[in-house]
């Protein structure tokens, strides 16, 4: 083990270790090889309304957030990252359909880019996907992600990997000192 990293190492602590959290894992932070937005005066503002909507959802303002977010995704139609946030609002108002229906748009319109929009699109449908209960389809969107440089994304796979739950599964009921093993 002298020549694993500290990121092989939190890997496998978080395979091997029944009592490791996906905390344990070492964040490597994102690594976006981030394209540049159009400086037009639509994407500007939409970028504007987006950050305004923003600030009134962290203060509990939804209603008035989702007006500003629509208006956003007006103003340029063509920017991901509003259809992003938006769905992220969405969220927050347990609309999931429509989340994932502003997520699926946003993933169209950066299909074949590796921007940071479209890794926070993918991390953000694999939650939801998640949430449904379609691990394998949220372990492919958390895997584009990670190849697109998410943090995030890196961790979710490792949550997601079937033989490390299996492992810490059976290690916990060896280290509880059970004498059948149930898998």
């Amino acid at each position: 083990m002298e020549n694993l990293s500290e990121r092989d190492r939190a890997v496998l602590r978080s395979i091997f270790d029944p009592t490791a959290t996906i905390g344990d894992v070492v964040d490597d932070g994102d690594n976006f090889e981030d394209e540049p937005e159009p400086a037009t005066d639509e994407y500007k503002l939409s970028s504007s309304l987006c950050a305004q909507g923003v600030q009134l959802a962290e203060a509990g303002k939804l209603t008035e957030a989702l007006q500003l977010l629509d208006k956003a995704v007006e103003a340029a139609p063509a920017r991901a990252a509003a259809y992003n946030d938006r769905a992220q609002l969405y969220r927050l108002m347990q609309k999931d359909d429509e989340a994932m229906a502003d997520l699926d748009r946003a993933l169209q319109l950066t299909e074949g880019s590796r921007s940071r929009a479209r890794a926070l699109c993918l991390c953000q449908r694999g939650v939801l996907l998640r949430k449904r209960g379609a691990d394998d389809a949220a372990r492919r969107d958390f895997a584009a992600a990670a190849e697109l440089g998410s943090g995030f994304a890196k961790k979710q796979i490792v949550e997601l990997n079937p033989y490390a739950a299996l492992c810490n599964k059976m290690l916990s009921q060896v280290m509880r000192g059970e004498k059948e093993i149930k898998l």
